[in-house]
């Protein structure tokens, strides 16, 4: 259980957006497969990793890392399987975006190696909160998303220079364990008591390269 107390220092958390080329499409996701795999078995300190894309040839690429700290983070820049990676995209990425996170929720259930899943429901939310409201927000998140059956991955921040700027990573089993939690109360609350809140919402569906994570992660900020 790798349990993360509020007075600890936060995880390091990043969202990256790239665009690359179909060229290098096949590529590009084998050595983030290798890298992430053996990354996740190897470092302690690196969490969680999730590779997605959001247009179906997957040339709009997010990936959300999770690592213990900027040491850890530091640890796994130096890797062979990093720099394996990184040869990779200099040739594939046209175009890179990064989303420097402040964690308020970070959750996994057992460990998830590179394999494992076969049709999980992969959810990415970009949220902008109603000015002023950010601390009521942050308090609804945190009475309102936990564990639940078929959530094996929950992941919540905002920008670290831009605190109304919201993002939610959801990684369930399939897609019957999302519309089981669409019918429970705590759902029914969030959406309810957020609509005073939130002022921008977008939900995408994104689809899953390589979701790896250490397992029993469970930190509220």
């Amino acid at each position: 259980m790798i349990a993360m107390k509020t007075n600890e220092s936060a995880p390091l958390l990043r969202l990256f957006k790239l665009s690359i080329t179909a060229a290098q499409r096949e590529n590009f996701v084998a050595a983030g497969r290798h890298n992430l795999g053996t990354s996740i078995k190897n470092e302690a300190g690196t969490l969680a990793m999730y590779a997605t894309h959001v247009d179906p040839v997957g040339l709009e690429n997010r990936v959300i890392e999770v690592y213990r700290d900027a040491a850890s983070y530091a640890i796994h820049a130096q890797s062979p399987q990093f720099k394996a990676f990184r040869a990779v995209a200099k040739e594939a990425v046209t175009q890179q975006a990064v989303l420097n996170l402040t964690p308020v929720m970070l959750w996994t259930g057992q460990p998830l190696g590179a394999d494992q899943l076969a049709n999980p429901l992969v959810q990415l939310t970009e949220i902008t909160v109603l000015p002023g409201k950010t601390a009521d927000y942050r308090s609804l998140v945190l009475a309102t998303m936990a564990a639940q059956p078929g959530l094996l991955a929950l992941v919540v921040g905002y920008a670290v220079d831009a605190p109304e700027k919201w993002v939610i990573l959801t990684v369930y089993r399939d897609q019957l364990a999302d519309q089981r939690y669409h019918q429970t109360a705590a759902f029914r609350k969030y959406q309810l008591a957020s609509q005073s809140l939130i002022q921008t919402t977008k939900t995408t569906v994104l689809g899953a390269d390589t979701l790896v994570n250490q397992g029993g992660l469970a930190f509220r900020g």
